[in-house]
């Protein structure tokens, strides 16, 4: 990664992630200066801190991955067979809040949650306990790995609904943004190329099991990051359509757009 970032001119330093919304926070409080996250994180960061100085510039996960892990063997095929279903989860996180408001908007009636912390939910998906857990999709080859059984990813989100992208400091200058934007995107691309690429640096920095798991993960989320728009590009309409969703769906109220976004990189980036 640091060769490519090279041969865009930058020397780049990659930081452990804080994880979760504190990557968020680190980014807004100077810690960092991009971070790869979430929207969902980013909501999460505004809700506990109010607002934050670092918006989006560029989407990688285009398109919703949430959805339902189930055995392999399960008679669950689609959304609609989730209906009567019992589902493991954790009430207040905000995948299973999106994951059955994607549902309501389905028209599918609603599982019954069973509610059960993330470790817990993978124990009972292998036991019979539940019938699926909530995920994204994914993550199939991590949940299998931890449930010791076969699993199928059943996806329920919605295609108009942004997933994760890079975070930029409004301290930084747009032309540094738009120069690292660009070999982001670029890094994608040539991930796509040879989605074995990076692997013992992987293994060295997170060890065997994560790196085992990543191909085929890659593999599953390709079609969620390569759509029908240029990579890593944004939209205002897409951005509206997110922010609503996600904040009605948990409660929460719906932040100026352009306060989550820099609109000077709406549209699709550079990265020859």
């Amino acid at each position: 990664m640091n060769g490519l970032f090279a041969e865009h001119g930058m020397d780049v330093e990659i930081l452990e992630p804080s994880g979760g919304p504190d990557s968020v926070v680190r980014v807004g409080s100077g810690g960092s200066d991009f971070a790869l996250t979430s929207v969902q994180h980013y909501l999460s960061a505004r809700a506990a801190h109010g607002d934050i100085a670092a918006r989006f510039v560029a989407m990688v996960v285009q398109r919703s991955p949430i959805g339902a892990l189930v055995p392999a063997g399960s008679a669950v095929q689609r959304p609609t067979d989730l209906a009567g279903c019992r589902v493991g989860g954790d009430p207040t996180s905000h995948q299973v809040i999106e994951f059955m408001a994607s549902l309501d908007l389905l028209g599918v009636a609603r599982p019954t949650l069973v509610e059960l912390d993330a470790g817990s939910a993978r124990a009972a998906l292998a036991s019979g306990e539940v019938d699926a857990i909530v995920a994204l999709v994914d993550a199939l080859p991590r949940r299998r790995r931890q449930a010791g059984i076969e699993l199928r990813a059943v996806r329920v989100g919605r295609d108009d609904i942004y997933g994760s992208g890079m975070l930029a400091a409004d301290r930084l200058p747009d032309r540094l943004v738009a120069q690292v934007r660009g070999a982001v995107v670029a890094a994608l691309e040539a991930q796509r190329h040879t989605p074995t690429a990076g692997l013992d640096q992987m293994a060295d920095r997170y060890g065997d099991d994560r790196t085992d798991d990543a191909p085929e993960g890659w593999r599953m989320l390709e079609e969620f990051v390569f759509t029908d728009v240029p990579t890593g590009s944004m939209d205002a309409g897409r951005w509206q359509t997110t922010l609503g969703f996600l904040c009605r769906s948990r409660g929460l109220p719906v932040p100026e757009v352009e306060s989550v976004y820099r609109p000077e990189f709406l549209g699709a980036p550079s990265y020859a």
